[in-house]
């Protein structure tokens, strides 16, 4: 009683320098996962953000602590509040993004420029330039599309100062020049399909990874300091193809996954395929029976899939569900192959 009497003490500390009409509206908001929506005074959505606590996520807006400019700003200009309270904190997320790119608040920034998204594509024959940044898919020597334009921008000044490049056995052989070396048509042909490789296959790229990170430790221990940090560079850039590419796909792509996590009143289930959910359903009780009935209506649901696609656009959301899966404390997850165990599942999720 006396905690939660020092609780609303507190809280009403913490709201004193807000206008009165949201204050009320801050204290109304629960503490549960979300998105929220902070309004100007002419109804204008300003910024979408989401939580897994909406309460503590919004007050924190009006604390003494210092903010940036940004958001010092939008705050100034606040007069409303609205939310809208999810099951989970991937629907929040999932909502959010879907509202910016919608909506395209003005002190938003992540989400709503997807078309800003880049691909990288391999030359067909220049001497001096292997790779090129582009900005809309070409051919089939055109991979992505990729979040960070700028780590794509440098990979192709790196590119151009570690060709040629080619494979011996099971490792590669290239080596970091300060000017590029001009490479013959043939020559460019046998390092073209080399590169090909390691950008599609995740065993080819996990040896290039590691013979940049040879090449890093030797010119470190031969106190060629500027050259190591070069590899560490091009280590850290091929790591960022690495993750949001090949090893992701690894997990996601054309797949069908299950996916359950416990929240406030129940379980909720997901039904994953092609890095999409297609369906998912709330449970108060969680049994073996209930997945089974689940898994027989999403499969039905999967001839409701649009065909129609925007891969920059589906990108984000992509990259907000791979994100939550690693989360594996707060949710199991089932892979659908060949054999599956359903009851193991349901034990695992019992147990969150």
């Amino acid at each position: 009683m006396e905690a939660k009497m020092l609780e609303q003490v507190q809280e009403v500390i913490s709201l004193s320098g807000i206008p009165k009409h949201l204050a009320e509206k801050i204290k109304a908001i629960p503490a549960k996962p979300g998105i929220y929506q902070m309004k100007d005074i002419y109804g204008n959505i300003m910024y979408i953000g989401k939580s897994k606590t909406l309460k503590s996520r919004v007050k924190s807006y009006f604390s003494t602590q210092e903010k940036s400019n940004k958001i010092e700003r939008m705050v100034f200009h606040i007069h409303d509040i609205d939310y809208i309270v999810t099951d989970t904190h991937l629907e929040a997320q999932m909502l959010e993004c879907a509202l910016i790119k919608k909506l395209k608040p003005i002190y938003n920034s992540q989400f709503k420029n997807d078309q800003n998204y880049r691909y990288l594509k391999i030359e067909n024959y220049n001497k001096l330039k292997p790779v090129k940044v582009i900005s809309e898919r070409e051919n089939t020597d055109c991979f992505g599309p990729y979040r960070n334009k700028k780590i794509l921008l440098n990979l192709e000044k790196l590119f151009q100062n570690i060709y040629p490049l080619s494979k011996h056995g099971n490792t590669y052989r290239f080596t970091y020049k300060i000017l590029p070396e001009a490479v013959e048509k043939d020559t460019f042909e046998e390092n073209k399909q080399c590169l090909t490789k390691i950008l599609l296959k995740q065993e080819c790229m996990l040896q290039f990874l590691s013979e940049i990170e040879n090449k890093m430790k030797l010119a470190a221990s031969e106190f060629q300091f500027e050259t190591a940090s070069i590899y560490k560079d091009l280590l850290y850039h091929i790591n960022y193809l690495y993750d949001v590419s090949i090893k992701k796909s690894e997990k996601l792509n054309l797949q069908k996954i299950l996916m359950g996590e416990k929240i406030e009143n129940g379980y909720k289930l997901f039904y994953i395929l092609r890095e999409k959910i297609v369906f998912k359903k709330k449970y108060k009780e969680i049994t073996k029976e209930a997945i089974e009935e689940f898994l027989t209506q999403a499969k039905k649901a999967e001839d409701n899939i649009s065909e129609a696609t925007n891969e920059k656009s589906d990108l984000d959301f992509q990259y907000i569900l791979h994100t939550e899966m690693q989360d594996t404390a707060s949710k199991s997850i089932l892979f659908l192959d060949n054999e599956y165990d359903v009851e193991a599942f349901t034990n695992e999720l019992r147990k969150l």
